[in-house]
């Protein structure tokens, strides 16, 4: 699906060069619309003008699709990451352990909604297996716009079984550069921040083979705070730098 969707935009790229020929022939064939009683000029470029919107169009489109706009990091042992467009499609995923790189190859869930490739993930026999040890789950999301990642963790809150421990939270964009240069992915992250509160002297090599679950025993008390999904200040201040505004669910 990922080649027949690339080679449909790729029908309609539009290169620069291209583009500044367009330009060229349509000037010269209207001489700049200097002549502007010459009809049968002014049918002959129609074409031409409606070929390079089409390149132009084409070129937006296939930029304005594979725009990252949020982030959903997904950690247990397997740490990885699904990246959205503003359309809250999955237009690619990223592994941060071999256990991720492992899930996510077993997964057909690219250019899904976010939802249900969550509920792809969830459902898969690797994951569940992991759950069923008493790992935990935790999702954290980051975007561009508040709001919008605000609403991406209250629906992923739906998508996730009662019966799951996981904790959900909401980053800072900021996070997500400053975690992919420590080699982690966003909510591995913030939790090693919050460790490091605890831990000052944890390094960033030492929780790379952790699992979520060992992290969060270490960190103790100050580990994922509450949100419910439902209450106004479920949230925190996910925003800026505070660290840990999710639910902790223990087998409710």
């Amino acid at each position: 699906m990922n080649n027949r969707l690339k080679e449909t935009f790729d029908k309609v790229y539009a290169e620069e060069e291209l583009k500044e020929q367009t330009k060229e022939f349509i000037a010269n064939k209207t001489k700049n619309y200097t002549n502007s009683n010459n009809k049968s000029s002014y049918k002959k470029i129609i074409p031409a003008v409606a070929c390079f919107l089409f390149l132009l169009l084409g070129f937006s489109g296939y930029r304005l699709y594979f725009t990252q706009t949020s982030v959903i990091s997904i950690d247990i042992n397997p740490s990885f990451e699904l990246n959205l467009n503003r359309f809250n499609r999955v237009i690619s995923i990223n592994h941060y352990n071999d256990d991720g790189l492992k899930v996510t190859n077993d997964l057909d869930i690219q250019f899904m909604d976010y939802k249900n490739a969550l509920n792809v993930i969830l459902k898969a026999e690797s994951i569940a297996s992991y759950l069923n040890q008493d790992e935990m789950l935790s999702i954290s999301v980051a975007g561009r716009n508040e709001q919008e990642s605000k609403e991406i963790l209250d629906n992923i809150e739906t998508c996730i079984p009662k019966h799951q421990n996981h904790c959900c939270d909401m980053g800072n964009y900021d996070d997500v550069s400053e975690a992919h240069a420590a080699g982690l992915s966003v909510g591995k992250y913030r939790a090693f921040l919050e460790l490091q509160k605890v831990k000052p002297d944890i390094t960033v090599d030492d929780v790379k083979g952790l699992t979520m679950r060992q992290i969060r025993d270490l960190i103790g008390d100050s580990g994922c705070k509450i949100h419910s999904g439902n209450e106004n200040n479920g949230h925190g201040n996910g925003h800026g730098k505070g660290h840990g505004h999710g639910v902790w669910k223990e087998n409710d």
